[in-house]
């Protein structure tokens, strides 16, 4: 093979070392016809095959055991273990055919769990990129969605290479690459502002005019503190901006600090300013900023541009102060611009505060919360010197440039690869490095080639199984995997000295480290994505009122984003405290903000931040997930309360128990036609109940989706529901009206063991009695998946039923079922 060149070289390096990593051991064909196939011809093909294919099942297509119907051969198992297929009124295979397709799964299944791996998805790409280089760009989103298994984007079988995603990739790792400097100085330009004792504004940054930069300063200043910037309601337009113009910079990474606190005057009460950066008209920031000027706050982004759209003046970069609770301020009617022949009781907190600029001239008697910016510094061309400075590494300026190189490089390698890197592996980069500097390259271009190379190495993008085939096991490879499970990113310091000491095979150290990093302060990137994928989480959330409709809409952004926020929160409380996984389901507490509290009727609650928040004895709704305004905001459709996806999603993503999908011939149930005007929702759905074709499923969806009747289109609880709902518009936005006769709301049913409930709280109560250990099951399967890369198949199943089953009564601890998870032998295949 002819040598390659520069980026060549580099796909070369990655499809073979691809080559070698992801060989998998074969499956016989022949041994599934002799053996298996003609047992499920005989007693599966009659309900499973091209023309019947009951419950969605399909066998006849079968030709071997492959990867990605292990969830097919995983049902084969089960129903057979169980006794529930072939139906008992259909002829039986023997308990040695049986038995002989069990082994044969298990067989199969045993190959197949060796030598997996997967590369690393676009969230852990740029973690990995932000670890190694020091930077704190969001890499991802240049990248594509990648593809997911059972709605997880950790899933193996979906983050394939493809020409396409190793440009993408190659891309994004010459940016991370082109962010880091070593000894060359670029002539960057360091735009500073400080606007303490400052006397204009708009004079405090002529420097920057004669740097090329363009700037739009607004606010008022606050004596010895800085520039007070004036709030903003959504839609609002005008604050502070800052032009790069393209002359000066298209791409590369630009660096912006600022030094921020808030003041509300002589008003402490009102919320809180939530102050955004918008670069490239993109939000790269968002927060709420409770920092008194005495002790501000500092924030620095670094930022990519290569994909950010240009105005003609240049890249945008706007800061805002926004205000998004509602509120009022007593002696202060208030202000609606937008209809003011309607009725607006004053006093209500519905809107912004009504004053005049005029006549209240001074800042303290405002009754508006400011953002003060007491300093901001941008810098184009930005580059970091590498390594950072945080890993307190110091070479000797004695060194030669060769062997300042090649310490660096090996430096790179070993984090790179996460493990110790053989003097082997580091010289074959470093031939790289020496024949571009042959070239003619610089010392700075000849390292960033070899370093890049290293970047699209599969040990860097590829995450392998602890065990191995040979029976050995990888304590580097285990530290990753526990890593990236648990914090989305690369092991810490801590994390790969246990795997230099081969500690990561002890019971002990693995309790202690996963409890490390499950109560460390990145298990929110654990924690967000695991959740979001588990539940469903990025499905439309609706806000809508049946009085005074608009102001949700002006206030809405925020609100919906407090109500997906509760359920993360509350799954971190239950996590990080050692709750039970039955408070999952039900609880005397929830996770509440101002904002929430607002909607749940809790004027108490101030702050915009989360806090556990006790429930009052005749709040309806209780605590527990399922009680979240936005998960029942989310499971609505079309205006009305979707009970049928309702009680599909609690099957599938609460009770484990998931229904097949909808035969393709199902007639829609259109509550206007004339046959249907006038009846329930429940009478509807009995209409499906009574087909054969859909019984099977609407008798076990039906009954469990009418459990959340209560639950409005936001999530609120209500005793009365609509016979329908009509669409409206509202300042330009949807909104869902009752229409038609009210009635009391109806929601009793009953749960698939047969319990029957007479209402939510009565359901909640026997859903954390009785099916706790399912839940717990079904988190710990979705858990398997979401941190190996594979689902489990019958061995791991079989080790995490067993699992919950020893935990006594229903103490299931979650924290201590996903230590004693990730110990299994399963978990670490």
């Amino acid at each position: 093979m002819e040598p390659c060149k520069n980026n060549s070289l580099i796909v070369c390096v990655t499809f073979l070392t691809l080559a070698s990593f992801l060989s998998l051991p074969g499956v016989s064909h022949a041994q599934f016809v002799e053996k298996i196939e003609p047992i499920i011809s005989e007693y599966c093909f009659d309900c499973h095959d091209s023309e019947m294919q009951e419950g969605g099942i399909r066998l006849d297509n079968l030709t071997e055991y492959r990867r990605k119907d292990q969830e097919l051969w995983n049902k084969v198992f089960f129903v057979i273990e169980k006794g529930e297929m072939p139906p008992k009124k259909k002829p039986q295979p023997t308990p040695v055919q049986k038995q002989l397709i069990q082994d044969w799964v298990r067989e199969k299944q045993e190959q197949h769990r060796t030598g997996s791996t997967r590369r690393l998805n676009r969230r852990e790409l740029s973690a990995a990129l932000n670890q190694m280089t020091g930077l704190n760009v969001d890499y991802a989103s240049a990248l594509p969605e990648d593809g997911k298994v059972k709605g997880f984007d950790t899933g193996g079988s979906a983050l394939q290479d493809a020409a396409d995603s190793i440009s993408q990739v190659l891309e994004i790792t010459r940016r991370a690459i082109n962010g880091i400097k070593f000894s060359e100085q670029k002539n960057v330009s360091v735009n500073k502002a400080n606007f303490s004792n400052i006397r204009d504004v708009r004079k405090s940054l002529d420097h920057w005019k004669m740097n090329g930069l363009v700037t739009q300063p607004r606010g008022q200043i606050l004596k010895d503190k800085g520039i007070l910037m004036t709030p903003k309601w959504l839609g609002d337009r005008g604050d502070f901006s800052v032009y790069i113009p393209k002359e000066l910079q298209q791409k590369g990474l630009i660096r912006i600090k600022l030094t921020l606190s808030s003041t509300s005057g002589k008003f402490p009460n009102i919320p809180k300013p939530h102050f955004w950066l918008q670069v490239g008209g993109s939000v790269v920031d968002r927060r709420v900023i409770s920092n008194t000027p005495k002790e501000p706050i500092t924030l620095e982004y670094q930022i990519q541009i290569d994909d950010l759209p240009f105005e003609p003046k240049g890249l945008k970069i706007m800061l805002h102060n926004k205000v998004e609770m509602p509120y009022s301020v007593v002696g202060f009617p208030n202000d609606d611009r937008s209809r003011p022949n309607e009725n607006i009781p004053g006093g209500t907190g519905l809107f912004r505060p009504k004053w005049d600029r005029k006549v209240l001239r001074y800042f303290e008697d405002q009754p508006v919360p400011f953002v003060v910016l007491h300093s901001i510094e941008v810098e184009t061309d930005y580059q970091t010197s590498w390594p950072p400075s945080s890993w307190g590494i110091e070479l000797s300026p004695e060194l030669d440039d060769e062997d300042k190189a090649k310490k660096l490089l090996s430096l790179w390698i070993q984090e790179a690869w996460r493990r110790p890197t053989p003097e082997k592996a580091i010289n074959r980069f470093f031939n790289l490095y020496k024949n571009r500097l042959t070239s003619g390259a610089s010392f700075d271009e000849s390292l960033k080639t070899a370093f890049h190379s290293v970047l699209m190495s599969a040990p860097f993008r590829y995450l392998s199984s602890p065990r191995k085939a040979t029976g050995d096991f990888d304590h580097y490879d285990m530290a990753s995997r526990l890593s990236f499970m648990l914090t989305g990113s690369p092991p810490d310091q801590i994390l790969k000295d246990k795997a230099t000491q081969k500690l990561l095979q002890s019971r002990e150290t693995l309790d202690e480290e996963t409890r490390r990093l499950i109560a460390s302060e990145k298990n929110w990137h654990f924690i967000e994505p695991f959740v979001k994928q588990w539940l469903v989480m990025d499905q439309p959330i609706t806000v809508a009122m049946d009085h005074i409709k608009k102001q949700d809409f002006r206030f809405g952004r925020f609100l919906k984003e407090s109500m997906q926020q509760e359920t993360l929160w509350y799954f971190r409380e239950i996590l990080t405290n050692n709750k039970p996984v039955s408070e999952l389901l039900d609880s005397n507490w929830t996770m509440m903000n101002n904002s929430l509290a607002r909607h749940y009727n809790y004027p108490t609650v101030e702050g915009a931040y989360f806090r556990p928040v006790k429930l009052r004895n005749d709040d309806p709704r209780g605590g527990g997930m399922l009680s979240h305004a936005g998960i029942q905001s989310m499971l609505t459709w079309m205006g009305d309360n979707w009970v049928i996806y309702r009680g599909a999603w609690a099957l599938r993503h609460i009770l484990d128990d998931p229904p097949p999908p909808p035969p393709l011939d199902v007639p829609e149930l259109n509550p206007s036609e004339d046959k249907h005007k006038g009846k329930t929702y429940r009478e509807l759905l009995k209409i499906h109940q009574e087909d054969p074709n859909c019984s099977v499923c609407h008798k076990s969806m039906d009954p469990l989706g009418f459990a959340f009747q209560n639950f409005d289109l936001s999530g609120r609880w209500r005793d009365v529901e609509f016979e329908k709902y009509k669409r409206d518009e509202i300042d330009g936005k949807i909104v869902w009206i009752g229409a038609g006769k009210s009635r009391p709301v109806d929601a009793s049913g009953h749960l698939p063991k047969g319990e029957v409930f007479t209402g939510y709280s009565d359901f909640k109560s026997i859903l954390a009695s009785n099916y706790s250990h399912q839940v717990a099951e079904g988190i710990l399967k979705n858990l398997f998946l979401y941190g190996t890369g594979n689902q489990p198949d019958v061995d791991g199943i079989h080790k995490i039923s067993n699992l919950v089953k020893t935990e006594k009564g229903n103490q299931l601890i979650l924290t201590d079922l996903i230590v004693k998870l990730i110990q299994t032998e399963s978990f670490q295949y």
